[in-house]
């Protein structure tokens, strides 16, 4: 996996968003509730 990715759950909504680098997680990841809130941001530098 490389660039950027998005994770949805099974009724459509955006679960989690972020980069990877040759398949590493990198940046900043953030997470999402079911209504589009952004619940946790994690660092992977």
């Amino acid at each position: 996996m490389h660039g950027k990715w998005e994770f949805y759950r099974k009724d459509g909504t955006l679960m989690r968003s972020g980069e990877f680098d040759s398949g590493k997680q990198v940046g900043i990841w953030k997470t999402f509730d079911r209504d589009g809130k952004l619940v946790k941001e994690t660092n992977f530098s």
